[in-house]
């Protein structure tokens, strides 16, 4: 069993490596699965080589179309601001959006400011409807394609998953404690990187399916409400990542800690049993 363990961490070592090669485009294999782990080790562990690879198969790239992350940021001088800021609200409403924040500033409510969050299929005609409410005074339009951040991480996490599997039988099948330690070291390494990619992935799931438009509007001599559009969608993107981080730390420690719980109280009734036998005449 301790000759299969090694050859079978070893080849999910490989593989690991392998995937994060991928990522930075040095491995030829999709995914940064490499057709080479399925050579037959030497050393006389071909059948846990074999075991490994037929688990873990050979993943291919998931269908992953065009993914782009929308802002815009509009400045709009208007003739009646509460109507502007009521007509605002009711565009993205119409478009499947919605309002994330709102602020108003002046004695009269003359200027104030909206952060808005529109589906993305409907973000160039939210953005133009916006735009005929009054004179547009400055404007900013971006969009980043993470298309390929979206391909390289399903790929991993397509690899490490199947990792986790082979990692999982292993230690079913651990005869000893030392093999059961050295599985588990494997495996939380392996979980906790499927729980960080999978929080990343939800993130930018959530920023291509909403694009974010933030809309200063202020009535002729008013003095514009200051421009947060920039910092709330960094604040936006800063709580959604730390929540998402958050959500796989949970996620992990869930099956990391009863695995390491059950671990070292086997460890510790190993520890009392053998002196005891190995004390009996």
């Amino acid at each position: 069993m301790t000759r299969r363990l090694i050859a079978a961490a070893a080849l999910v070592g490989a593989l690991a490596a392998a995937c994060t090669s991928a990522e930075t485009g040095s491995s030829p294999a999709a995914g940064g699965y490499d057709e080479a782990a399925e050579q037959e080790p030497a050393g006389g562990v071909a059948d846990a080589g074999e075991d490994v690879t037929v688990a873990l198969g050979n993943p291919e790239l998931p269908g992953i179309g065009e993914r782009v992350i929308k802002d815009a940021d509009l400045r709009l001088e208007v003739d009646r601001f509460k109507d502007a800021l009521q007509r605002v609200t009711q565009i993205a409403t119409a478009h499947g959006g919605f309002l994330v924040s709102s602020t108003v500033e002046g004695e009269e409510a003359r200027s104030g400011t909206l952060v808005l969050r529109i589906p993305t299929d409907a973000f160039e005609r939210a953005l133009t409807e916006i735009r005929e409410l009054g004179t547009v005074e400055r404007e900013t339009v971006s969009g980043e394609d993470v298309s390929q951040e979206f391909v390289d991480l399903e790929a991993r996490l397509r690899n490490l998953t199947a990792q986790e599997a082979v990692l999982l039988r292993l230690m079913d099948e651990a005869d000893t404690i030392s093999d059961t330690i050295k599985v588990q070291r494997e495996l939380t390494g392996i979980q906790l990187e499927v729980e960080r990619i999978r929080g990343r992935l939800a993130f930018l799931e959530d920023r291509t399916t909403y694009g974010t438009i933030a809309v200063s509007l202020a009535e002729p001599g008013a003095v514009p409400a200051a421009e947060p559009g920039a910092i709330q969608r960094g604040w936006q993107q800063a709580v959604a990542g730390f929540l998402g981080v958050v959500s796989g730390l949970i996620a992990f420690l869930g099956v990391a800690l009863p695995v390491g719980t059950l671990a070292l109280l086997v460890l510790l009734v190993v520890r009392r049993l053998v002196p005891r036998f190995a004390t009996r005449p």
